[in-house]
């Protein structure tokens, strides 16, 4: 005997069962089936196998979510989903209903903190745009603001003297405020702290390798040209000593670095301009925010293959492991 219809339960996205705190439930008023849908879709909207529309609320609802009869647009809905197909990547990131060749553009607002795959933004209004753009370049600024401020903080307290000692405790402080502005700002700091193929970490160690020893004949070469251009790394190791040196130069960069930039801006980056496009400016931005002209190239190359690297590995652990190795090696040189 088929279950009656005010007890049938669906979910969405299909595929695995949902928790219950990592959901909501709604009711469609049109044919009575329930719906659990995972949290992360919040401020979208569903369209129930019967035809009518369910608003996914922002918060929790107190009761069943009126639908409307299909074909009848409502303006003060969110964005679209259609439970006929799947609307999350690989990366359990949403993907915006349609093809980005049928020339719709979405000008129902959509949520900055929505975790959106890559190119999905590019079919969003000018409105849509600029209110993601302005995010962006807030998170990024209080990254940015996070990492370096106890660094600058440090230098101004002691004026200069002594100011490698205290980099440890810097490095430290600016671990938890990249984490706090990461725990405010959404999804996309944190989607890739998962396990990666074993592969994709033999790959970051033998890759990391390789460009240990390229930095290394490209800064024999710079010293022809610039003989103080390595003084600043062995002045800071041999102050601190390897194993405090290693903590700084190496596993806490490799940590926060790809956090920010893997992390948090590449992911709005590819949302908001398309993977490839998203990949370059990312790494661009990597370089330029080293603050060394002379070794841009070597930074720039790092980027892209970071960054190439988190997405073919759906991970952020790899490129953390291949930052470490490439950090750690330099500072070992230099003991």
């Amino acid at each position: 005997m088929s279950e009656p219809r005010e007890q049938q339960l669906r979910q969405w996205p299909e595929g695995r069962e949902l928790k219950a705190e990592e959901s909501i439930e709604l009711s469609c008023v049109a044919c009575q089936t329930r719906w659990r849908i995972q949290d992360r879709l919040r401020g979208f909207r569903l369209r129930c196998a019967c035809g009518a529309w369910l608003s996914i609320p922002a918060k929790a609802p107190d009761h069943a979510v009126a639908a409307l009869p299909a074909g009848i647009p409502d303006p003060e809905m969110p964005v679209t989903i259609n439970a006929s197909r799947s609307q999350l990547d690989r990366r359990g990131m949403i993907m915006m209903p349609g093809d980005e060749r049928d020339g719709d553009v979405i000008y129902t607002e959509i949520p900055v903190n929505a975790p959106m795959a890559p190119g999905s933004m590019r079919r969003a209004s000018n409105t849509n745009r600029q209110r993601w753009n302005n995010r962006t370049t807030l998170e990024f600024a209080l990254l940015m603001a996070a990492l370096l401020t106890p660094q600058i903080v440090v230098w101004l307290l002691t004026a200069g003297q002594e100011f490698e000692l205290l980099l440890p405790f810097a490095s430290l402080a600016s671990g938890t405020l990249v984490a706090l502005v990461i725990g405010w700002a959404g999804p996309y700091g944190t989607v890739g702290i998962r396990l990666a193929r074993p592969t994709f970490f033999v790959e970051a160690a033998a890759i990391a390798a390789v460009s240990v020893g390229a930095a290394t004949l490209y800064a024999k070469g710079l010293e022809a040209v610039l003989p103080a251009a390595d003084e600043g790394m062995t002045s800071l190791v041999q102050k601190l000593g390897l194993p405090a040196a290693l903590f700084v130069i190496a596993a806490t960069p490799a940590m926060l670095e790809e956090l920010i930039f893997r992390g948090m801006l590449q992911g709005r980056l590819m949302a908001l301009f398309g993977r490839f496009q998203g990949l370059f400016v990312t790494a661009a931005a990597f370089a330029i925010v080293h603050g060394a002209p002379a070794v841009l190239p070597i930074h720039l190359s790092l980027g892209l293959y970071l960054g190439w690297l988190r997405e073919r590995s759906n991970s952020l652990l790899p490129c953390m492991l291949m930052h470490f190795l490439y950090n750690g090696a330099l500072v070992w040189l230099e003991t």
